[in-house]
């Protein structure tokens, strides 16, 4: 089995947010009045990714650092990009694959960012190479718009053989109170950009917009069949999300709620990814688990 559950990783629990905005492209907030803002709310790390500006990472204190980042944005696409050491070419602006290529080949990071909001169809999405990942939920575009969830562009995309994690993060521009209405919990050994980056590149991480995950790991069902478990705070659905009709809903009886949920693993699933809700709709979203990890070619 190459699958490792993050849970069983050596290390801490992190949380930061990915994908905030400034007063140095289109946010209200200055950069340091929003690193603040995040301080004070308890997370560990913050990336301040205004469009086509560079902002490199730093320790602001012992408890708190930014990633490198930026938002590389073009016609019909918003790139979110950690870890690269400078801007691509402006010139590629509205080279979606070109752009993506740039900022790999500096072992950066890129996720594509709200794509329900660009209207960006999940096909166009799986044929762009390189990418790690996609935005599975975005605050701002939930309140402005309606358009935060990505589920059915993730999973078309897991379902053509793509492997991609999901984030959640706020977008935040200071004008909606969205700010912290999603974020990403990392599982590394210290607080620094380098482990930071290391465990997103590796899927050591949950998003979350509430609920908390405790516990994600395969164990042996009682006929023997490998099954995926899940402890996580109350909710009142725990949803298993596989390759076609495959998976599994449970939900809660009236006035209760759920801490545990688990699927039996077959091959024809492809991947497992789990979505926990609770009583006020918000989520919590596993990064997938593929089957041919668990089960062998």
């Amino acid at each position: 089995m190459r699958w490792q559950s993050p849970f069983a990783l050596p290390g801490n629990w992190y949380r930061g947010n990915l994908h905030t905005h400034t007063t140095q492209s289109d946010g209200r907030r200055s950069p340091e009045d929003a690193i603040a803002w995040y301080r004070e709310q308890g997370y560990d790390f913050l990336a301040l990714s205004d469009h086509w500006v560079l902002t490199p990472g730093r320790a602001v204190s012992q408890g708190f650092i930014t990633l490198t980042a930026t938002e590389l944005n073009g016609e019909g696409y918003h790139l979110l990009v950690a870890g690269l050491a400078e801007l691509p070419p402006r010139a590629l602006e509205h080279r979606p694959q070109a752009v993506i290529d740039h900022v790999k080949a500096q072992g950066a990071l890129a996720y594509i960012a709200h794509p329900y909001w660009t209207g960006r169809p999940s096909g166009e999405i799986a044929a762009l190479r390189g990418l790690d990942g996609m935005e599975v939920y975005n605050s701002v575009c939930e309140i402005s718009k309606g358009t935060g969830h990505a589920r059915v562009h993730w999973d078309d995309c897991l379902s053509t053989g793509r492997r991609l994690t999901g984030l959640a993060v706020d977008d935040t521009h200071w004008g909606l109170g969205e700010a912290g209405g999603g974020y990403i919990m990392v599982r590394a050994q210290e607080l620094t950009e380098q482990a930071l980056l290391a465990a997103l590149h590796g899927g050591h991480f949950y998003a979350s917009a509430g609920p908390v995950i405790q516990d994600l790991r395969v164990q042996i069902g009682e006929a023997g069949e490998p099954v995926l478990d899940l402890v996580c705070s109350p909710c009142a659905e725990i949803v298993f999300y596989t390759c076609g009709p495959r998976g599994r809903r449970i939900a809660a009886e009236p006035g209760a709620s759920l801490t545990r949920g688990s699927l039996p693993l077959q091959r024809e699933q492809v991947f497992v990814r789990v979505e926990c809700r609770d009583a006020q709709g918000r989520c919590a979203w596993t990064n997938p688990v593929y089957l041919e990890d668990v089960l062998g070619e």
